[in-house]
């Protein structure tokens, strides 16, 4: 028997979205390979000891760990929210500098409203040659980088999928880049962190599978492919997804919209600790 790798795999949340990030973690699991542990790190905005009690629980029957860290919010004092995306969902841009004691050479970033169905093992061993992400284009804003003020042949990817060379971010600066961009450009954001984001790492991201980050615009097939290549693995991403992630203001929680795999999100999030806890927000509701 060879020594088992480990995974470094960050996410972040508050308290409200705890319920959701139980499922990110519950499915990742579900799926791994046995050859590889994981050392699960969440970006803690508030998250209550109680909750934290029930993730401990989601991971208790695997070989996994995980830890909590901090980040300065007063960075983020003033980055623009709205109702889906809020203070926590920019954390992500210090999280090379929350793992600078650590010796990881990549890690994965994971947004919490997603459901895992393959091995994400088979992302982490991913060459990405000498970028600083590996990201999945964004369907709807593929060629928007001309409202960031930039000139690009490059696409524009989104942010909920990432994995990152922490060697290549730090050496390019990426956390200080993309806190400027905030506070300079924030006139032309939309999207939030991930236009931020865009405007920093366009031509230094290598373009994943779109299997690996499969939004809620390509499930319904919204938006045309910006090339052959694109209209190729779109076909085999809606096909065979790896990862399902309910972008959008409509989540399986909280909307009565159709998503093909809003019922199986669902069923998963029934089996982990916040089962409970959110029947009785229904009943009550």
């Amino acid at each position: 028997m060879g020594e088992r790798k480990l995974i470094p795999i960050v996410s972040a949340a508050d308290n409200n979205y705890a319920p959701y990030l139980s499922v990110t973690l519950k499915t990742i699991l579900d799926h791994l390979s046995s050859a590889y542990d994981v050392a699960f790190y969440i970006i803690d905005d508030h998250i209550s000891a109680d909750s934290k009690k029930k993730l401990a629980k989601v991971i208790s029957n695997h070989t996994a760990t995980i830890d909590y860290l901090e980040v300065d919010s007063e960075l983020y004092a003033d980055v623009m929210e709205s109702d889906h995306i809020t203070q926590t969902a920019y954390y992500r841009i210090s999280l090379p500098d929350l793992l600078k004691d650590k010796n990881y050479e990549k890690v994965v970033y994971i947004d919490s409203d997603v459901l895992v169905l393959e091995d994400i093992s088979k992302l982490y061993e991913t060459d990405i040659g000498d970028k600083v992400v590996g990201a999945v284009i964004d369907p709807g804003q593929a060629v928007v980088h001309p409202r960031l003020g930039i000139e690009t042949e490059d696409y524009y990817f989104n942010s909920g999928l990432l994995l990152i060379d922490l060697d290549n971010w730090r050496k390019a600066q990426i956390t200080e880049k993309t806190l400027s961009f905030l506070e300079k450009q924030m006139d032309k954001i939309i999207y939030h962190d991930q236009d931020a984001l865009n405007g920093t790492l366009y031509e230094k991201w290598y373009g994943l599978h779109p299997k690996w980050n499969v939004q809620t615009s390509l499930v319904f097939e919204r938006h045309q492919p910006p090339n052959e290549e694109y209209a190729k693995s779109y076909k085999e991403a809606i096909r065979q997804p790896s990862i399902i992630h309910f972008t959008g203001h409509d989540k399986p929680w909280n909307s009565d919209e159709y998503h093909p795999y809003a019922e199986k999100y669902l069923a998963e999030l029934s089996k982990t600790p916040f089962s409970d806890e959110l029947s009785k927000k229904d009943a009550v509701n």
